[in-house]
C-alpha cells in the first residue's frame, strides 16, 4: 500500500492517517495492526511489535485529539480542553522512559531505535506539543479537499491543498470542466 506524507510534522502525519476525513471510509491506515505497522514503516519508524487492539485504540484516540486540536488552530476556533488533555497525558505517560543525550553539540531526546506502543504514543504527542508551542502555527493549514492538516512551508505561504497530485489536481480538473461546460 502507498502512503502519502505531506504534513511537514510527525504529529500531523498521524492525524492524516485517514485518507479523506470528509466522508466515512474504511481506508483508515490504522484500521488493522498490520496496517498500522506498514504505515509506521513508511515514516521510517520500526516497531518492536505489531500493536495490539488496546494500543491501536490509544493511537487512534491520540490521532483524533491531534486532529481536533490542530484543526481548531487552523480554523482559528477554540481548542478543546479534552483533546489537549489527551495529548498532554500521552506525552507525559511515555516520556519518563527516555533520557536526553548530547549529539554534535546539541541536546536532544534519546529515542529508541525500535518503538514499542508507549514510545510511539510519546513520539507523536511530543511532536504535537513541540508544534503547538513552536513558531510555525501561522503556517498551519487545513486542506479544503480532504481535511488533511499540513504546514505550508512555501516561501509565499500560498499552498492550498495537501498535494497537487490529489486534492489540488482534482480541484483544477473540476474548475477546467466547469469552464469548458459553460
Amino acid at each position: 500500500m502507498e502512503f502519502e506524507h505531506v504534513a511537514n510534522a510527525l504529529c500531523l502525519e498521524l492525524s492524516n492517517s485517514i485518507p479523506d476525513r470528509r466522508q466515512p471510509s474504511d481506508r483508515d491506515w490504522l484500521r488493522t495492526p498490520n496496517g498500522a505497522r506498514d504505515w509506521a514503516q513508511s515514516l521510517d519508524i520500526e516497531l518492536a511489535a505489531v500493536p495490539g487492539s488496546e494500543e491501536l485504540d490509544r493511537l487512534k484516540r491520540l490521532r483524533e485529539s491531534i486532529f481536533e486540536t490542530f484543526a481548531a488552530r487552523a480554523t482559528l476556533s477554540e481548542v478543546g480542553e479534552r483533546s489537549l488533555g489527551v495529548i498532554s497525558a500521552e506525552h507525559a505517560a511515555g516520556l519518563h522512559r527516555h533520557s536526553y543525550t548530547s549529539r554534535d553539540g546539541m541536546i536532544e531526546r534519546d529515542w529508541p531505535r525500535r518503538w514499542d506502543a508507549e514510545s510511539l504514543l510519546a513520539l507523536f504527542a511530543d511532536s504535537a506539543i513541540t508544534e503547538l508551542t513552536g513558531s510555525r502555527l501561522d503556517r498551519l493549514k487545513l486542506c479544503p479537499g480532504c481535511h488533511w492538516l499540513f504546514f505550508d512551508m512555501s516561501r509565499n505561504r500560498s499552498r492550498r491543498w495537501c498535494s497537487m497530485q490529489t486534492c489540488g489536481g482534482r480541484d483544477k480538473a473540476l474548475r477546467h470542466y466547469r469552464r469548458t461546460r459553460a
